[in-house]
C-alpha cells in the first residue's frame, strides 16, 4: 500500500499539518522546531513517502536545481550547449533554469542574484563576455558550484576550446588555397571568445610571412546584420580581400548575403569561412566551411564537472580545466572543391586540432 502523509505523522509523532509544512518546506511561515524537522524528514526518506525526492533534498540542503545563463538566446549555438547540461541534469535528477543576459550585465547581475537566492546547487555559465563578474566570495554563502564555458577562470572550473588555434587553422587554411588578403569580421566586445580567435588570425598572417592590415579586420556584433555590414566595408576597399573569415557562423551568414547584393559569388569571387558550425550551415548554398565546435559536448562535460562537486563526499570543489576538440569542416564556400577541379591544392574534407 502507498504510504501517506498519517503514516509519516504516527511514524515521526508530529500531526499531519507538521508533516506537512516540513515536506512543502513552509516551516519557515509555521516555525517547526529543528528535532522536530529533523525526525519528520528522516521518517519521510525512511519510509518514501512522496514526495520523496522534496524530503531527501531538504534533508540534504539541496534544492535541485540547476542555472544555466546564455548571453543571447536567439543564437542557435547557446541553445545546443544548453542541451548537453540539461541532458545531463536531467539524467541526475535536476531541475535547469534557463537565462538570457542580452549581453547586459545589469540584466545579468540580476539573474545571478535571482539564482543564487533560489539557492541552486549549480550555475553554468555560457559564453565569453566579461558582462558576468563573479567571485568565489559571491557564492560561498549558498555553496553553488560553478562551471565556465567558453571563458577562462582563475576561481571556478572551465570547460573550453582553443580558440586561438582553431582560429589559425581556418585562416591557414585559406591562405594554403592562395589567398593573400583575408579579411577578419570581429566583434566589438571584449569577449574572450572573439579575442582569442583574432589572435589566431593574425598569428596565422604573421607566420606566412605577410604584414597584419588592420583595414582588413572589421568589428561586428556576432548578428547577421552586422556581418553583413562588416563584409561590405571590407569588400569597397580600394584592395578588398579575396576571403572573409567571419568570427561565428551568424556573422559569416551575414557576409554571405553581402557578397551576393555586390553582385559577387561565394567562392568564386570571394571566399568565406565561419565559426561554431550551427545547424543552418550545412544547408547555406553554397554550403559555409567552418569551424566545428561540438557544443553538446560543451554542456555535457560542463554538467559532468558540477554533478561531481555536487556530489562530493566532503563538499571540495575540484578546480577541472576541460578542453574539447574541435574540426575545421570543408565545405563549398572556402573554394577547396574549386581548387581540386582545376588541378590546384584539395584539402581535406575534415581537419581536426
Amino acid at each position: 500500500m502507498a504510504i501517506t502523509i498519517r503514516d509519516v505523522a504516527k511514524a515521526a509523532g508530529v500531526s499531519v499539518a507538521t508533516v506537512s509544512r516540513v515536506a512543502n518546506g513552509s516551516a519557515n511561515d509555521y516555525p517547526v522546531r529543528p528535532e522536530t524537522r529533523e525526525r519528520v524528514l528522516e521518517a519521510i526518506v525512511r519510509l518514501g513517502y512522496r514526495p520523496n525526492d522534496n524530503a531527501r533534498r531538504l534533508l540534504l540542503k539541496r534544492s535541485g536545481l540547476i542555472g544555466i545563463v546564455v548571453p543571447d538566446i536567439s543564437n542557435p549555438y547557446y541553445p545546443e550547449v544548453a542541451r548537453g547540461v540539461e541532458d545531463v541534469a536531467n539524467a541526475n535528477g535536476f531541475t535547469v533554469m534557463f537565462c538570457s543576459t542580452d549581453r547586459m550585465p545589469e540584466k545579468a547581475a540580476s539573474y545571478l542574484e535571482a539564482l543564487l537566492l533560489k539557492r541552486v546547487d549549480g550555475l553554468v555559465i555560457i559564453g565569453g563576455g566579461d558582462e558576468i563578474q563573479l567571485s568565489d566570495s559571491s557564492v560561498a554563502t549558498y555553496d553553488t558550484k560553478v562551471v565556465f564555458v567558453g571563458r577562462p577562470s582563475k576561481s571556478f572550473s572551465t570547460v573550453r576550446i582553443d580558440n586561438v588555434g582553431a582560429a589559425r587553422d581556418a585562416t591557414e587554411h585559406l591562405l594554403a588555397l592562395g589567398h593573400s588578403r583575408i579579411g577578419f569580421i570581429a566583434a566589438g566586445t571584449s569577449s574572450t571568445t572573439v579575442t582569442e580567435r583574432r589572435r589566431g588570425y593574425i598569428q596565422a598572417i604573421e607566420a606566412s610571412g605577410a604584414t597584419v592590415d588592420d583595414e582588413l579586420i572589421v568589428d561586428g556584433d556576432f548578428s547577421e546584420a552586422v556581418g553583413h555590414a562588416a563584409a561590405q566595408r571590407l569588400l569597397r576597399l580600394p584592395d578588398p580581400p579575396t576571403a572573409i573569415f567571419a568570427a561565428n557562423d551568424r556573422m559569416a551568414l551575414g557576409a554571405m548575403a553581402a557578397i551576393a547584393d555586390l553582385g559577387l559569388s561565394v567562392p568564386q569571387d570571394v571566399a568565406l569561412v565561419g565559426f561554431d558550425d550551427v545547424p543552418m550551415s550545412a544547408f547555406l548554398r553554397p554550403a559555409l566551411t567552418t569551424v566545428s565546435v561540438a557544443a553538446q559536448e560543451l554542456g555535457v562535460r560542463a554538467m559532468e564537472a558540477l554533478v561531481k562537486d555536487i556530489n562530493a563526499a566532503d563538499g571540495r570543489t575540484v578546480r577541472r580545466r576541460i578542453r574539447v576538440a574541435t574540426r575545421l569542416i570543408v565545405r563549398e564556400s572556402c573554394g577547396a572543391t574549386l581548387h581540386s577541379s582545376h588541378g590546384g591544392l584539395a584539402s581535406p574534407a575534415v581537419s581536426s586540432h
